[in-house]
Formats: structure tokens, C-alpha cells, sequence
């Protein structure tokens, strides 16, 4: 396949949201590729092409794509002939190089040093810190007294950033021995000073960002400090240049006193270590081994080196772990039917056991083994943390494939992308169906957590990937291709699956990789998913918000099928908003975007304890059977409650979200189906009993036999009843209009444009768009076009249109004024207003204040002030001031410094402003007084 431009081009992969949209309105069949192709078009390319592999031919390279299990297999577990694309993960090697960024014996070497840490001791570690966070995150969630007693967090929308904090604070502990905060959390009094100032929420002294936020910052900011050197981004006069700029310094000072503070350590003796100590056994791992004698040409790591290890496994353990945790709770929520059966299975483990209390060694195979572990394989397989994983054929010669038994050939130095997102959805590999939910021909898209307990595909279905693997290693050479698969290259040796579950094809389900550049934590990370999602949906559930689509009062109003739809709509919105997903380090919603918020209502509670309150009452109605029979075999409520020391929280999903349930496809297996519509017709039951009680305490207090005659005789209406009427559909064509202008996003929008627009930035850029109007006559002529003919239907004569010459671009007629006009009215006021910032003064000489943020949302205190910078990066005042004394200067007395400007460009841009130099002082008078203003406004 040719494409014009490569979709691994750096270029490309950063401005393709601009270009595009052009290409594709412009070109019939655009020759490009975009990046994240496979992810955006799921199988649609492959299908078109009716391959699984493909070539991809650009002036730059040419590159092999492929989704099929044998080429995976193949290209995975032949290391040295396919080595990793190392250039591609250049960036991550910006605090120093290691294991991820590094091939051949040095990457050996990495390897050695980093898998130690790596095993079941430190697994189980894991385990129990894993759970202990995730009680954190619950706590925050019901931090307020109103929620506590509610059962319910009511709307969260900050999901994807609580993650990312979750699995922070389990890597840092477990992996390093820092203790990392919940908001409202303190550290304990007995901490190592020296490690406080790691999970201390305020910077310490000498730093402007704690340690989390200087991490996730350099992870936010990941492409700036790939595009600009840090030297580049310190000048740049942008928000996120600074941050950028500020994070990475703050970092690398944190991560070297870190590794000093190791060295210590070391050199002491000391070997006390929590957990896996990834940093004390890179510090000893070298500085030890420095002490012995070593022969010559050994390698040994350098202090980056070490840094650089540090900062890939908290990257690994921190932003993939933290994304699929976000993926799977939105799914689960997504689909209710799968909650019912992971929690079915969660309840036959655990109970109302303490988690604190739970035992990795007797817990973990089941749990694997269970719909807990089979929730978090479907999650991986749909949405893997990195979609493509680059190779390269190797520079010793040509390498040779076998794809459905017949050779092919790989000339060095090609680039190999095996698309994991692709091949985990490719129905050659994987057992499938027709898909109920969408009816599309298979349900590999599909959230499906209960196709991990089907069948395997049968031996004919697989052999082809073993044989074709064998054959086409001894292409490689015998020994080597046997060398390669006897060494221990450390880490989980283990499948990614248990052996309980569908065990897929060898190559078909690499979400971590595999071979021997598999990842070391793969094994730490599913014992981290497993270990949350069993402490949340223990005594939790989850159901998507639909605060967008209605009020909690109109839900309450609605019928089953109208709460269906509503959650139906919600479930779409979840589902479109997924696959707008994109990878910059892995596959990730970006920009702002997330799930429409996920909550916790108490429903189901009041239900279950209205039911058993009333039990004499409601057990002969047989519309409650299934519900007293359930409670019957299970000696309790199916709503579960809290430890007895906490308040009752609510555990199942809403009413809406059960109605939901059964219209799904909850299982392929009957006894999950059977269990999973009962619960919900025993909810639904609920709710119309509680309305058939209504009704029944209505006619206790009417004599309901002496109205029995006149029930049967139809009245006409009274004017009151008409006028009642009237009334009514006035009202619901009233509310159907403001819906319809709610919806319609008018309200929202005008809002935005309207806070957009009244702030100083947007009067200095109205400033300069009236110039700018009045300018771009002058350098950019308009020159006759076309005419567009008259039109004897609308009496309409021929009208000529004109243009702009943009060939006058090409010219110094155009640049000589352009140039002059953006030196004294943008570049000169900009970097003065930069320089002279009276804002940043302001900000630094503050001390008023005893919190972070005062009622104003200023921040108080002075080290907060500093870490928050000024208010604006170009003071607007001093734009105003530099613009004027500018313009003054140059077009009102002709001062050219030295003939730098020529006074034939000055002479055309003052005739063609509006006024000359008069207009823009007036202009600059006017963002000049609106920044005083907004000054005082501000103090």
C-alpha cells in the first residue's frame, strides 16, 4: 500500500488533526495513513485488503504491518533477528537509558538487573498495597458526611485522573518505598524523613512541584520535551513550555537525591527495603559489583542508567495499569449484565470478608481464574495499553517469515509493527459470534468477559502457528533459534491467562508483549487489577451518570422502558466516547475526554430494606417470589451492606441500570443468565409492588364498593378538568422546548464564548484583528478571480469575484511590511511584556494568606505562588505600554535603528492603518486600561 507520507513520522503523527480534514475533502482516495490507523478503523483495512499483513511503502521506509498470530509469533520469539525499534522509544530515554530503550548485550544487561525485583514475593506485595489504595480511593469518593449516609458518591468525573493517582501511589510504595497521599490523607509521624518529602502534597523546600505532580506532569507533557530541548522550553513564553520545562527539572532533582540517598544506603550495609526496591537494586547491582573484580569488556550501569530504570518502571507501572483500571470500570458500567456476574463470583470467593484480610497464596489462582480475572483479559484484549509494538529485521541480514506455510523474505532494516489492538480482534485467531448487541457478523467488538469461558479453537486452528514458528527459526539457524528459547531472561515465566480460562493462540493476545522482550510486569499488573476491581465491586457498584440526558427527579417519574433508553443513549455516548480514544505512550483518552460521569445510587437499598420491613405484607404477592426465594437461599439481603464498624453502602447497580440488564446478553452460560434476570425481575417486581401498595392504602381509605356503580358511568368533562388538560400539555411542550434548547448545547455555548471573550487576551487579539483587517489590503492585493455568471431565475447580474494574491507571498512586498508591522505590534511588546512581567512581581512578593488557594482560587501562600507563576506569561499592561512607545517611535518619527527598517515598508503599513499611528496608540490605550482593569478587579 503506498502512502504519501509515513504514519510513523514525527512530523505527521503531531500536525495530522490539521492536514487531515484537508486531505480528505480535497483528495477522493487520500494516500495517506493516519496515525492510529489500526485502533480508529478497527479491522476495515485488513478486510479491505483481504490480508493480514500488509506492506506500507512511503519515501521514507517501508514497514509490515500485521495482525495475524503467526507473523506475531514468529517476529516476538526471534530476538535477535527482529530486535526492538529502539529508535522509536528515543524519548523515553531522556532521564537515561534503559531496559525498554536499549537491544543486544546492553539490553541484556538492563534486563539482569531489573528482572530481580520481579516475583511472587513481591507479587503478593503488590496484592495487599493494591488493595489498601483502592480503600483510599473509595474514602475519597465517600468523603462527605452526606455521602456516607447516602450510600452514594453521586457524579464523578474525574475517573481517568483517580486511576492514574491509584496506581502511582501503589507503584511508588511497592516499587521504591514511597509513601504517596489521598487527598485529606497525612503521612505517618514515624516516616523516614527523608522520604516524606516524596509523598509530602506540598513541594519541600527548594522545589516548586511535589513529586506526583512532577511525574504526571513530565507524562502530560511528554511531546514537548520530545519536540524542544529543555534549554528551549525554559525561554518559551507558554504556559506549557513552563510546566513542561519546571516538571522535568523538578523530577530529575527529585530522582537524583533519591539515588543518592540509595548510594547511602548501600554503602552503609542497610538493606531494609519495601517491597520490590527497584531503586536499591540498581544502585547495588552496580556499585557492588564495582567492588569485584571484573573482567575486561563488562558492562555495568551508569548512574542515568539507573534513573532512567527508575523512571520506565514507574511509567510501566503507573500510566498502563492506571488506563486499563479507567477502561474496565467504564465498561463494567457500560455493561450492567457483566457487573451482576463478576460480583456473583466475587461474593463465592470473598464474602463480606476484610479485604485487608484477603491471602494472595490461597486467593490469587481462583481469582484469575474467575469472571474478575476473565473482566480484566476482555479490557486488555479490546483496549491493550500499547496498540502496535515495533520491530526491526535485523542489520545482519536478510530474515525469512512463513505465513500460511509458504517463505517470505524481509530485507534488513525493515520496520515490523505488530498490531496488537488488531490481532486481539481478528475472528482467524479467536472463537466468535454473531454480535447481538450491534449485529455485526462477529462480536470481537464487543465487551464480553464471558468469552473467556468458551472453548478453545480447535489443534488444526493453532498448529499452523507452532509449525510455521519452528520451521521458519531454523532459517535463523538451529542453534541460535534453540539458544533463544532455553534462555531466562528473568521475570513471570507464566501465561498471561490462567489455565481455567480460554487459552488463546500463541501470538493472537500480546497485550504485554511477549517473548523475551515481554514485559518484567506483567504478572505485578494483573495482580493489581484484580486485587482493585474485587475490592470495589465487593460492596460497590458502578452505573454511567445520565445527568446530561436527565434529572434524577424525571428518572424517578419514568417507566422500565423509558430508563431503558435513557441508559440506552448513555451506553452509546460511553461507547463513542472509547473510541476516540489515541496513543501518544499508550492508548488513552486524551484531551479532556471522558466517559460521562459514573455513580453510585442507593436505590436498590431502600428497596431491599422498604421489602423486608413489609415482608408479612408482600411474601404472598407472587410477583415477589423470585425476590423472597433469592433472600431465602441466601439467608441475607442481595444488597450487600458495609463491615459492621462502616455505614451501609449500596453494592448493586441501580433499578435503571438492572432494567438494563435484561434486555442485554448477560452470559453464555444458563446459570449466570438465569441468576442475572432474576435479579432483575425481582427489582423491577419490587418497584411495582411498592406501586400496587400505594394503591391498595388508597382504596383502604375509600369506600371503594359504593363507587363500584359509578365507576362504570362515563361523565363528560368539567371546564376544570379541560382547563386541567390544557394546563398539563402546556407544560409538557414547555419542558419539551427547554430540553430541546438544553440539549441543543446553545446555552453552553454562549456561555463559553462568552467567558472566552471577557478576559484581556481577547481584547489584545481584537486590537490586532482590526489592524490586521485594514493591513492585509496592503500586502495582500486582491486580484480578480472568476465571475460568477448571472443567474435569469433570480435576475441576479454576473458577478465578478476577486481574491487575495497569494503569490504575493513569494515577494519582499509582502514581508518587508508584514514583518514590520508584527516587529512593533507583536514580537518587541511580547518579549518585553515577557521580561518586565508585573504579574509574576506581583505573584513572588505576595505572602498574604495561610492556604494554598484563598476564596478566590488565587493561590496564598508564597512557594505556591511561585509554583503557580504569574498571571499572565506576556504581561498585557506592558505589551501595551512596549506597543506604543513602538509605534510612536517608529511610524509617528521615522527612527529606522540604523536602517534595520525600511522606510518604504514603514511608510505603507502607517497608510494602511486605520488612522495611521494615531490608531494604534488608541488601540494600545484601550488593552492597556483593560488590564488595569482587570488588575483591580482581581485584587
Amino acid at each position: 500500500m503506498p502512502s504519501a507520507v509515513h504514519p510513523f513520522n514525527l512530523s505527521w503523527q503531531l500536525t495530522s488533526w490539521f492536514w487531515l480534514p484537508l486531505i480528505r475533502r480535497l483528495l477522493p482516495k487520500p494516500c495517506v495513513m493516519a496515525p492510529d490507523w489500526a485502533w480508529n478503523t478497527r479491522q476495515e483495512n485488513f478486510d479491505r485488503l483481504g490480508t493480514e499483513s500488509f506492506l506500507v511503502v512511503s519515501a521514507e521506509e517501508i514497514t509490515l504491518f500485521s495482525e495475524s498470530a503467526e507473523v506475531v509469533e514468529q517476529v516476538m520469539h526471534r530476538r535477535e533477528a527482529f530486535p526492538k525499534d529502539t529508535a522509536k522509544y528515543d524519548v523515553l530515554a531522556m532521564f537515561g537509558r534503559n531496559v525498554l530503550t536499549t537491544e543486544g548485550a546492553l539490553w541484556r544487561m538492563h534486563r539482569k538487573v531489573t528482572s530481580a525485583s520481579f516475583n511472587e514475593k513481591n507479587a503478593a506485595k503488590t496484592f495487599a498495597q493494591a488493595i489498601a489504595q483502592t480503600q483510599g480511593l473509595i474514602g475519597t469518593y465517600f468523603g462527605s458526611p452526606a455521602q456516607e449516609r447516602a450510600g452514594t458518591t453521586g457524579t464523578i468525573t474525574s475517573l481517568e485522573h483517580d486511576a492514574m493517582t491509584w496506581a502511582l501511589n501503589t507503584i511508588a510504595y511497592v516499587g521504591f518505598g514511597l509513601q504517596l497521599l489521598w487527598p485529606g490523607q497525612e503521612l505517618p509521624g514515624d516516616i523516614d524523613p527523608k522520604l516524606a518529602k516524596y509523598g509530602s502534597l506540598e513541594p519541600p523546600p527548594g522545589y516548586t512541584m511535589n513529586f506526583a505532580t512532577s511525574l504526571a506532569t513530565v507524562l502530560h507533557r511528554i511531546i514537548a520535551l520530545l519536540v524542544f530541548p529543555v534549554p528551549v522550553l525554559k525561554l518559551l513564553p507558554f504556559e506549557w513550555a513552563r510546566q513542561a520545562w519546571s516538571a522535568k527539572e523538578n523530577y530529575s532533582k527529585y530522582m537524583d537525591d533519591f539515588l543518592r540517598e540509595k548510594l547511602d544506603e548501600v554503602r552503609r550495609g542497610d538493606n531494609a527495603q519495601v517491597g520490590m526496591d527497584i531503586m536499591g537494586q540498581l544502585v547495588r547491582s552496580k556499585y557492588e559489583q564495582s567492588q569485584l573484580k571484573k573482567s575486561d569488556g563488562a558492562k555495568q550501569l551508569e548512574d542515568s542508567d539507573i534513573v532512567g530504570n527508575a523512571f520506565i518502571m514507574t511509567l510501566a507501572g503507573h500510566e498502563t495499569t492506571a488506563n486499563i483500571l479507567h477502561f474496565l470500570l467504564i465498561e463494567l458500567a457500560t455493561n450492567p449484565g457483566a457487573q451482576r456476574r463478576l460480583q456473583q463470583d466475587i461474593d463465592a470467593l470473598f464474602g463480606d470478608s476484610d479485604p485487608a484480610a484477603w491471602n494472595y497464596e490461597d486467593k490469587i489462582s481462583a481469582v484469575l481464574a474467575s469472571h474478575i480475572g476473565a473482566c480484566v483479559n476482555e479490557t486488555l484484549r479490546l483496549m491493550p495499553p500499547v496498540t502496535g509494538i515495533p520491530k526491526i529485521v535485523s542489520a545482519d541480514g536478510d530474515q525469512t517469515i512463513t505465513i500460511d506455510g509458504k517463505p517470505h523474505v524481509l530485507p534488513v532494516d525493515m520496520t515490523i509493527s505488530l498490531l496488537a489492538v488488531s490481532v486481539h480482534r481478528n475472528p482467524r485467531w479467536w472463537p466468535t459470534r454473531p454480535s447481538e448487541r450491534s449485529g455485526a457478523a462477529t462480536d470481537l467488538d464487543d465487551y464480553l468477559p464471558e468469552r473467556w469461558f468458551r472453548p478453545s479453537l480447535t489443534p488444526s486452528n493453532s498448529s499452523s502457528s507452532s509449525s510455521s514458528s519452528s520451521s521458519n527459526n531454523s532459517s535463523s539457524g538451529p542453534s541460535t533459534a534453540a539458544n533463544e528459547a532455553q534462555e531466562d531472561y528473568g521475570g513471570f515465566q507464566g501465561s498471561d491467562t490462567s489455565a481455567s480460562l480460554y487459552r488463546p493462540v500463541r501470538g493472537s493476545f500480546v497485550p504485554f508483549s511477549d517473548g523475551p522482550r515481554s514485559c518484567l510486569g506483567r504478572r505485578i499488573a494483573m495482580v493489581e487489577m484484580v486485587a482493585a476491581v474485587a475490592t470495589i465491586f465487593q460492596r460497590h457498584s458502578i452505573e454511567l451518570a445520565v445527568d446530561e440526558l436527565a434529572t434524577d427527579d424525571e428518572v424517578g417519574t419514568m417507566g422500565a422502558e423509558e430508563r431503558r433508553r435513557v441508559y440506552a443513549k448513555a451506553q452509546y455516548r460511553s461507547r463513542d466516547t472509547l473510541r476516540q480514544a489515541t496513543s501518544i505512550l499508550t492508548l488513552k483518552l486524551h484531551d479532556g475526554k471522558f466517559v460521562p460521569s459514573l455513580k453510585k445510587n442507593d436505590l436498590e437499598l431502600q428497596l431491599d430494606e422498604y421489602l423486608s420491613e413489609n415482608a408479612t405484607q408482600f411474601q404472598s404477592n407472587p410477583r415477589l417470589g423470585p425476590y423472597f426465594n433469592l433472600r431465602a437461599r441466601t439467608a441475607g439481603s442481595p444488597v450487600k451492606r458495609e463491615a459492621p464498624e462502616l455505614k451501609v453502602s449500596k453494592r448493586r447497580a441501580t433499578k435503571a441500570a438492572d432494567e438494563i440488564v435484561a434486555v442485554e446478553t448477560p452470559s453464555d452460560d444458563e446459570d449466570s443468565q438465569s441468576t442475572t434476570t432474576g435479579a432483575a425481575a425481582a427489582t423491577t417486581g419490587a418497584a411495582t409492588s411498592r406501586a400496587a401498595s400505594s394503591t391498595s392504602t388508597a382504596l383502604a381509605r375509600t369506600p371503594g364498593r359504593a363507587l363500584a356503580l359509578a365507576s362504570r358511568i362515563p361523565l363528560p368533562a368539567t371546564p376544570a378538568d379541560v382547563a386541567s388538560a390544557v394546563d398539563r400539555g402546556t407544560v409538557v411542550v414547555r419542558e419539551r422546548v427547554a430540553s430541546l434548547y438544553a440539549g441543543s448545547g446553545i446555552g453552553e455555548a454562549t456561555a463559553a464564548t462568552r467567558e472566552s471573550l471577557s478576559t484581556v487576551r481577547a481584547v489584545v487579539l481584537a486590537v490586532a484583528a482590526f489592524e490586521l483587517y485594514f493591513l492585509r489590503p496592503e500586502v495582500l492585493p486582491d486580484r480578480y478571480a472568476f465571475t460568477v455568471p448571472a443567474i435569469k431565475f433570480l435576475g441576479t447580474p454576473d458577478v465578478p469575484v476577486s481574491l487575495p494574491d497569494m503569490f504575493a507571498l513569494l515577494t519582499a512586498s509582502f514581508w518587508g511590511p508584514a514583518l514590520t508591522w508584527a516587529l512593533t505590534s507583536w514580537l518587541v511588546p511580547s518579549l518585553l511584556g515577557y521580561l518586565f512581567n508585573l504579574s509574576a512581581a506581583a505573584n513572588s512578593s505576595s505572602t498574604t494568606g495561610s492556604s494554598v488557594y484563598n476564596t478566590r482560587g488565587r493561590p496564598s501562600s508564597a512557594a505556591a505562588r511561585a509554583a503557580a507563576g504569574a498571571e499572565y506569561v506576556v504581561d498585557p499592561l506592558t505589551f501595551s505600554i512596549a506597543k506604543a512607545l513602538a509605534t510612536y517611535v517608529v511610524y509617528a518619527q521615522g527612527v529606522t535603528f540604523g536602517g534595520w527598517l525600511d522606510p518604504q515598508a514603514v511608510a505603507r503599513v502607517n497608510t494602511a492603518l486605520y488612522s495611521g499611528w494615531k490608531g494604534v496608540l488608541v488601540g494600545s490605550a484601550i488593552t492597556g486600561l483593560t488590564a488595569v482593569y482587570d488588575a483591580v478587579l482581581r485584587k
